[in-house]
Formats: structure tokens, sequence, C-alpha cells
């Protein structure tokens, strides 16, 4: 028996059916984008940190490099970054280096943070 054109018995998809498979594709291709920019964001702020302690370290291996007795205060900018130390005697064998330095807020930006790291340096000889 031949079937019709136009029997009932149709293959393939509704209107609806495709109109809700794109909605939810839709969806979850702007997830996708919403998790991709945070991410995005999240890794520029990572890279800002990274850049930020390195400068620190810098500076710190460079004032410790100089040795006990031999580091005066001072200050440095590097890459847009102010940093100022301050020698202070602590004993007739060790200095103390307070490290002051500046860095912008992760949120807002017009912010500006100091933080103070604290280093000491001893007379190699002391007994």
């Amino acid at each position: 028996m031949r079937q019709s054109i136009w029997s009932n018995d149709r293959d393939g998809f509704s209107l609806i059916e495709i109109l809700v498979s794109v909605s939810l594709l839709s969806l979850v291709l702007m997830g996708l984008s919403g998790a991709t920019a945070l991410g995005l964001s999240q890794m520029a702020n990572a890279r800002q940190d990274l850049q930020y302690s390195a400068d620190v370290q810098q500076v710190t291996d460079s004032l410790i490099a100089k040795g006990y007795q031999n580091v005066t205060s001072g200050s440095a900018t590097i890459r847009g970054r102010s940093m100022a130390w301050t020698i202070t005697t602590v004993n007739a064998k060790s200095q103390k280096i307070a490290l002051v330095a500046q860095r912008r807020g992760l949120a807002d930006a017009s912010i500006m943070y100091a933080d103070t790291i604290t280093v000491f340096l001893a007379d190699p000889k002391v007994q």
C-alpha cells in the first residue's frame, strides 16, 4: 500500500521543538560567555597581583643584597609603582627595613593601598 505525501505520519521536528532547543542552546551559550568574561577578569587581577609581588620582591632582594649597615633609607618607582623604605636600628647587631609599597585596588582602581613589608638585617658576625 502506498502512502500519500499528505499523510499524518511526519518525520522531523516541529516548530515548537526547534524553538525550545534553540532557546536552551542560547541560554547555555550566554552562561559560557559570562563565565569566560569572569575568567578573563580574574586572570587580569592575578597578573596585577603577580607583578606587584615581583616588584616588591625585586626591591626587597636588592636591599638585602646590600647587606647589614650598607642600606640607607630611600625610595624607588618600579613600573609606575612607588615604594619607599626606612631603616631603623633595632640594636647593635640588627636593622629593621620597613618597605611601604603602593598598589591599586582590584575592585576600584582609583583607590590606592599601602602595604608595609618588614625585613630584618643582622650582623653576619653575631655570636
